[in-house]
């Protein structure tokens, strides 16, 4: 019965010492009678750290938890639970890294000068949680954002449908204009330029005629002018939808846009049409050389039409009004298995310093700018499996950005 006994006790005492939690027995003054492995494996980086004993433990409750202490103190002489599942959090410096830890505490009165006390590091798990609960915060703060990009595309989307109806109905005003009736009263004026001379005089009939002829072929001009700029605002109306449309179905369905083959000149087509009228009001002379035959390259229109018109207005508002040049250049040219696209301006130009903090979010040099262009830009082309790099040879003599994007 005695060895029976004995070996309960070896393998209580074996299950013990190697247990997962750690486990120490104190007295009253808190001297360690029993630590097992864990415990001391615990506490160790700790007394170190604190420069206490390894003998006693109530220094060390004392910097880290003193609540403890103070519940053990209170406690009258009856065997009985202490505290349950106390945590405690705590930091201290170790190897010159300073360390956070989050450790739970059981104490259990055994009898009037025995204490027990069971601890855990719960550090990763409170990590984890923490982690957890921050990825649910970012995932409703950009659920949030998508709400508040679908309803500002929503409203953008209504003001460009009225701004198209505006337009239409300019041009349904220029359909029903007198130009015809007043072509056809200056023929008839012409053809009656004899008879009318006979009442007021030559002179005055033919400068009658002339002024009427005058008249009528400026109002021919500018209808047709007219009728051509209703048509590139059409088509540009036109291309702001279908990128609304795109934006829309990301921010509702918050998926990886979708790649799809794409020749890039069709893009800068696009784009260069968007961006006519800034251009003409400036009066740059845009040059695209861009082979008729390119390879096709796998991406998202929309994006990438994004980078592009980021970057060419980037280069218009960078030219002066009263600049003697102002050119912007566009080429495409395939070199070892690269497309490459290059976009050249004549405008400010920037130094050194400027051109190493380009692509930093929230760095601008506009006055009004964001500092989100340039770093949109380099996001989406490295997505694109591509390269983006603007240089400059200094102020005021323009800047050269190059995309490289793997073929």
């Amino acid at each position: 019965m005695k060895n029976q006994l004995a070996k309960t006790e070896q393998k209580l005492a074996l299950i013990l010492q190697h247990a997962t939690t750690g486990l120490a027995e104190i007295d009253h003054s808190g001297e360690i009678i029993y630590l097992n492995t864990c415990g001391a494996a615990l506490l160790k980086p700790v007394f170190i750290a604190h420069e206490t004993g390894e003998n006693n433990l109530f220094p060390l409750l004392d910097q880290i938890a003193p609540v403890i202490i103070q519940k053990i103190k209170d406690t009258n002489g009856e065997a009985g639970p202490v505290l349950l599942n106390e945590h405690c959090h705590f930091s201290f410096s170790f190897g010159g890294e300073q360390i956070e830890r989050h450790f739970s505490f059981t104490v259990i009165k055994t009898d009037a000068d025995r204490i027990l006390l069971g601890f855990d590091d719960l550090t990763q798990k409170v990590q984890q949680d923490s982690a957890i609960h921050q990825l649910i915060a970012d995932k409703t703060i950009l659920q949030g954002k998508a709400e508040i990009a679908a309803n500002i595309l929503h409203d953008i989307g209504n003001a460009v449908v009225g701004f198209g109806s505006y337009i239409t109905r300019i041009r349904r005003s220029l359909e029903q204009s007198n130009a015809e009736n007043l072509q056809k009263l200056t023929d008839f004026f012409s053809g009656q330029q004899t008879a009318i001379a006979t009442v007021i005089g030559e002179a005055k009939a033919g400068a009658a005629v002339k002024m009427l002829s005058g008249i009528a072929e400026g109002q021919k001009n500018s209808q047709e002018e007219i009728n051509k700029s209703i048509t590139e605002q059409l088509h540009i109306i036109t291309h702001i939808q279908e990128i609304l449309n795109i934006q829309r179905q990301y921010a509702n369905s918050q998926e990886a846009p979708e790649r799809k083959p794409l020749n890039i000149r069709g893009i800068i087509t696009d784009c260069m049409s968007m961006l006519f009228a800034s251009i003409e009001k400036r009066g740059i002379r845009v040059s695209v050389n861009i082979p008729e035959s390119l390879p096709v390259i796998s991406g998202d229109r929309t994006r990438l039409m994004q980078v592009i018109l980021n970057l060419v207005k980037n280069s218009i508002e960078a030219i002066d009004i009263s600049a003697p040049e102002k050119n912007i250049s566009l080429t495409i040219h395939i070199q070892d298995g690269e497309l490459i696209l290059k976009v050249q301006d004549d405008g400010h130009g920037f130094d050194e310093a400027t051109g190493g903090q380009l692509f930093q979010r929230g760095f601008t040099t506009k006055a009004s700018g964001s500092g989100l262009g340039l770093d949109s830009c380099r996001s989406i082309i490295e997505n694109h499996n591509g390269t983006i790099h603007i240089s400059s040879e200094g102020f005021g003599k323009g800047a050269l950005t190059i995309i490289r994007f793997k073929i």
